[in-house]
């Protein structure tokens, strides 16, 4: 790609999402100082900025303001962030394959069966299940592999689970054009946690060969959080449920991925 032509897909992208608004709308939640928390744990900090900007929480294929991603962490937090959720593209009813054939029995209802683990493109994990897991970036057949092998015997398992290149691609351009990352200082007052939105970082234009670099250098993860349905007599009872398998990256390294980025 030429400058010219990098400069005018940034321009168009610029045109597509409401920087400005957003912009004006951290501007006025940071001048609120601390603000209470409001919901508990690690969610509470994105729950309460997204509240506090007018998002109601949802599950959307679409960014979350205006054409625009949000993402928030604590200040001194060097933990993961989500890019976006998406499980893989093959084969068709992926979840119950990986949890029927690798899964381990659920705490509460141990006939039936959950998996939880993060895996990475520079090295093979291990799971309680007694099986190792691992990306693989294929260029030459346009897929993302996760490959699955025995920790027994460190054979591969035949089983053929893969995201397309075009599937990936589509999805970063449904969620990714533009994001604002944004940082907090938190204080804990009595059994209550306090944000204050001090800085973000706008960043446009998620460059799909550095994702794919970043899954290969291990900086990409990608988790795996596939429960099950546990309504008793329910319809969906004993069913997989996708609790948000997705990629995730460390906030710090989020730059590495984008194009630009400006710092508010």
């Amino acid at each position: 790609m030429t400058v010219a032509q990098k400069t005018f897909c940034l321009q168009d992208l610029l045109k597509m999402v409401n920087k400005e608004n957003l912009l004006k709308e951290f501007q006025r939640i940071k001048a609120l100082g601390f603000v209470q928390s409001l919901r508990s744990n690690n969610t509470g900090i994105g729950f309460t900025f997204e509240y506090h900007l007018g998002i109601t929480e949802n599950n959307k294929k679409n960014p979350d303001f205006e054409g625009i991603e949000v993402k928030s962490q604590r200040a001194r937090s060097n933990s993961y962030v989500t890019i976006f959720t998406k499980s893989p593209s093959f084969p068709a009813k992926v979840n119950a394959t990986l949890t029927g054939k690798f899964g381990t029995p659920d705490k509460t209802f141990p006939a039936l069966k959950v998996l939880h683990t993060s895996c990475f493109g520079n090295c093979f994990n291990s799971h309680i299940g007694g099986y190792s897991f691992g990306l693989k970036v294929d260029r030459s057949i346009h897929r993302v592999l996760l490959q699955i092998k025995s920790i027994k015997n460190q054979s591969l398992e035949s089983t053929e689970i893969y995201w397309t290149f075009e599937d990936l691609r589509q999805r970063i351009s449904d969620k990714l054009r533009a994001m604002l990352f944004v940082r907090a200082d938190s204080k804990k007052v009595g059994d209550f946690e306090y944000f204050h939105y001090t800085s973000a970082i706008f960043y446009l234009d998620l460059n799909f060969d550095k994702f794919l670099k970043g899954i290969e250098d291990g900086l990409i993860m990608f988790d795996i959080r596939i429960g099950a349905y546990k309504t008793l007599h329910s319809k969906s009872f004993g069913k997989p449920h996708d609790h948000g398998s997705c990629f995730r990256i460390r906030g710090v390294k989020l730059e590495l991925l984008f194009e630009e980025m400006v710092v508010v």
